[in-house]
């Protein structure tokens, strides 16, 4: 349906199926993914689904920069040293958007390095290069483990359906590789602004 102003993003709800074993009871996962853009495959006409996302240049001069390469004279020379080191200094933020665009069963990610026209001004930009991959090739140049990355996701389901039937917020700790489970009331997040008290779960006994 039509919304005003329109969404800047497409939605697509997918299903995976998380069961071990072909004789285990089905166990289904339902994920809201995200699309950005659909473009037309040169070659056949067929519709191609894309993701974007905008890398933003950090100073290479700057202590605690990584090594960072400055964009603007080696992204057009030098791109797979300029990919790498971000795959290096940012190797989180691209692991998340590549498995977001593997779930949304993108053909293309699209990847911008956007640089300030002025380094001392927050307030103009200017994009320096678009790259084009396959999200599971560069996957694989990420030696990301997308086999591991189910496990974690089968083990979580595995404790939540040990649960008794109700609303859970999963949340990592900033500080540390843990992650916490708290029950919280039905009617908390509901717009009617209700009770957002919280009651965790389990013998947890942190702060």
């Amino acid at each position: 349906e039509e919304s005003d102003p329109p969404a800047s993003k497409s939605y697509k709800y997918r299903r995976f199926d998380l069961s071990l074993e072909k004789d285990d009871e089905p166990l289904h996962l339902i994920v809201r993914t995200e699309l950005d853009a659909v473009v037309k495959n040169n070659i056949n006409g067929d519709d191609q689904y894309l993701t974007i996302k905008a890398l933003n240049e950090f100073d290479n001069k700057a202590q605690g920069s990584g090594g960072a390469l400055d964009w603007r004279t080696k992204l057009a020379s030098q791109r797979g040293a300029v990919v790498a080191t971000e795959m290096k200094n940012n190797s989180c933020k691209l692991a998340r958007w590549t498995v977001q665009s593997i779930l949304a069963n993108a053909d293309l990610m699209k990847l911008g390095f956007v640089s300030r026209t002025n380094p001392k001004s927050p307030d103009s930009h200017v994009i320096l290069g678009v790259l084009g991959y396959k999200p599971r090739e560069f996957a694989t140049q990420m030696n990301l483990n997308l086999a591991n990355g189910w496990g974690i996701v089968r083990t979580i389901a595995d404790i939540c359906l040990q649960k008794p039937e109700g609303k859970y917020v999963l949340v990592k700790d900033p500080n540390k590789p843990v992650l916490r489970l708290y029950e919280v009331p039905q009617s908390t997040f509901e717009e009617d602004g209700e009770d957002m008290s919280v009651a965790r779960t389990g013998d947890d006994d942190d702060e």
